[in-house]
């Protein structure tokens, strides 16, 4: 960003404040903003872990020289964590009271923002290149996108990242400056609080003198928050072009019905209606705005995982929730009680429920909307990421034959009701009765019959498996079973004649068997019932947009008991993060399957009751199994995950096959 003039004076209209605006003379402490501290020597961490008491001056020598012998490098922090000399939350609370202290670069590398190869490169272009910083150069060579660097800035400064919009942009503020003037900065005056304070956006924190500047341009106090320069040219655009009303939605329109309006401003409402917007548009499943000391928060829930989205500055944390508790029908007047409520939405022609939770904590209210659309379609079997033999079986030997309990296991989130929907709608036609027992009903099936027992009295999973078999079914769908009632009711559905399908929560297929067992289930009946158990997670995909090619890391390929050998000649990928993925490197999710079809042997062991690893030894030797962690390992050899993610979702195996013969089962 180019210096702004002491003066603020210029000939031309359009360059100078708009006439009327109050100048005082502000004098604000070094504290009061990155732009007027003075120059300080910055620290590296181990200096600042040694000055904390958290290490030993020989404990910062020994991990250097760790460091210095590891095949990939890694930071500091990262690795004395993993020494356990000392625990991540130490390092994070030691660090935070000393961010100044640290240059960019450094937050940047703590981060794994950049290696430190590339930290070296950087360095030496910044020697050859004269006026430029090692920032600068790590910019210009592309080994840091323009949000990375705004993030290591907010740490540094401890500023919120605030998205960009026209429609949050107090118009009052307007008459103190042109728009053509802020266009020439990118600068993006927000809004003033009770107290005065005006919050303006920049897309450069470390510029001299520019909280001064600004406090003499609007008047008052200046903090600063921080966006991307595209984001603030196109909200400066949308200003100094159409003008668009305060409460105006960009890209689309938001309709709530069954609430009751309130007199809430035109600006909370453009403010929660772009979080909604954006929130669908970006497929999330989960909206959080979280009020913190000095910013609220806001991260969508997407593929599974958090995703840091845009701050707002807390004087806006009050209006956002009480809208959202007017959207909501929650007590608008209580703020000391937890509160939970329901949102509809139209976006278009889709219909969104919206389930709201509101939590109270030592900053206000914390917000968590679960985004749950009604219109979602339905996923093939094919379509789920089963490998080809694994899909084979599990349809001629699992969907096909009419008898017997199939259980779908896994912890919450990991697509268990989508699988088993998935295998219902395949088995669904004229020629069978398909009925189901659900918590609530999630898919809407045209030719089943579907009951409800969520929030109805007098009407249980017991008491309604009871009636189901006297409805003449053919199958029965069961959401989940969640004791051994209703395990028993499923087993005794099974025996007579009926197939039953099921949700399980266990780690894996085997520990179902042992979970049963231990709810004092008989092994004769486990043994006689089951056809089948499968366990599945869902991991992220590699962003098609930005894979670039990768080596693992020797502590992967350990945890994940591979050899080195093994992948030579393999070409892995990971995603290098972009936009399109809001630069986490992964977009869409798909699935890691663990198929167990019972055999003789295993229903012998059942009713022996082995322990728990002889029957994973019999289970390995069951036709197409493999387990969680061998797919997760093919996955990632053909370009759809990374081991980051199979090592975050799967349990850990050690006696895993060769890769080879891995592909080679897959064909």
């Amino acid at each position: 960003m180019e210096p702004i003039s002491p003066a603020l004076q210029g000939t031309n209209e359009n360059d100078t404040p708009a006439s009327g605006a109050t100048r005082p003379s502000v004098t604000l402490a070094a504290t009061d903003s990155p732009s007027s501290e003075p120059a300080v020597d910055t620290r590296p961490v181990e200096q600042i872990l040694v000055e904390q008491g958290l290490l030993t001056s020989k404990q910062v020598d020994k991990a250097l020289r760790i460091q210095s012998r590891l095949e990939e490098q890694k930071p500091l922090a990262a690795l004395v964590v993993e020494l356990g000399w000392v625990s991540r939350n130490a390092i994070e609370c030691a660090l935070k009271s000393h961010r100044r202290q640290l240059p960019i670069e450094e937050i940047l590398l703590e981060k794994g923002a950049v290696t430190g190869d590339e930290l070296e490169h950087a360095r030496e272009h910044a020697r050859k290149n004269p006026g430029h910083t090692v920032v600068q150069s790590l910019i210009e060579m592309n080994f840091v996108a323009e949000r990375e660097y705004l993030s290591a800035c907010c740490e540094r400064y401890d500023l919120p990242f605030v998205e960009a919009d026209a429609n949050l942009v107090d118009r009052r503020l307007l008459k103190k400056a042109s728009v053509q003037y802020l266009t020439r900065h990118r600068i993006l005056p927000l809004t003033t609080d009770d107290a005065g304070q005006i919050t303006v956006l920049v897309d450069d924190p470390e510029q001299p003198d520019l909280v001064v500047e600004m406090s003499r341009l609007f008047g008052g106090p200046v903090t600063l928050a921080l966006s991307t320069r595209a984001g603030i040219e196109e909200a400066l655009a949308a200003l100094a072009g159409s003008r668009p009303e305060s409460g105006a939605v960009p890209h689309g329109s938001i309709q709530y019905h069954k609430i009751q309006e309130d007199l809430d401003t035109e600006k909370t409402t453009s403010i929660v209606d772009h979080i909604f917007l954006k929130a669908i548009r970006q497929g999330a499943s989960d909206i959080h705005l979280e009020p913190m000391a000095s910013k609220m928060r806001v991260r969508f829930r997407i593929d599974g995982s958090l995703v840091h989205v845009t701050d707002y500055p807390s004087a806006y944390a009050g209006p956002i929730i009480s809208r959202m508790k007017v959207l909501a029908q929650a007590d608008v007047a209580q703020h000391r009680i937890h509160q939970d409520g329901r949102i509809y939405v139209r976006d278009g022609s889709e219909e969104i429920d919206c389930r709201a939770s509101f939590y109270v904590t030592v900053f206000g209210e914390n917000c968590v909307i679960r985004v749950l659309r009604k219109d979602q379609a339905l996923v093939g079997l094919e379509s789920l990421g089963l490998p080809p033999p694994v899909l084979r079986t599990f349809i001629d030997d699992v969907v096909e034959p009419t008898t017997g309990i199939v259980l779908v296991c896994g912890p919450t989130g990991s697509g268990k009701t989508t699988t088993l929907y998935s295998t219902v709608d395949r088995l669904n036609d004229n020629s069978r009765k398909i009925i189901t027992c659900e918590d609530p009903v999630e898919y809407v099936i045209q030719g089943i019959t579907q009951c409800s027992v969520q929030n109805r009295p007098g009407i249980n999973f017991v008491d309604s498996l009871k009636a189901i078999v006297r409805q003449d079914p053919d199958i029965i769908l069961i959401g989940e079973v969640r004791d051994a009632a209703s395990a028993e009711m499923a087993i005794q559905s099974a025996l007579t004649g009926h197939k039953v399908l099921s949700t399980f929560h266990t780690e894996d297929s085997v520990g179902a068997l042992v979970r049963l067992l231990d709810m004092g289930i008989e092994a004769f009946l486990l043994a006689s019932t089951i056809t089948a158990i499968m366990s599945q997670r869902l991991v992220r995909r590699q962003c098609k947009e930005c894979k670039v090619p990768y080596t693992p890391t020797p502590r992967e390929v350990r945890a994940l008991s591979l050899a080195r050998a093994e992948l030579e000649g393999v070409k892995l990928t990971r995603g290098k993060g972009c936009e399109r993925c809001l630069h986490t490197g992964y977009r869409g999710r798909t699935g890691l399957y663990e198929l167990l079809v019972l055999t003789d042997d295993i229903r012998d062991g059942i009713i022996q009751r082995l322990p728990s690893h002889e029957l994973r030894t019999m289970a390995a030797k069951a036709p197409s199994f493999v387990h969680l962690q061998e797919d997760g390992v093919l996955k990632t050899i053909q370009g759809e995950t990374t081991f980051a993610e199979v090592l975050d979702n799967t349990p850990r195996v050690q006696d895993v096959r060769p890769v080879r013969e891995l592909m080679e089962m897959y064909g």
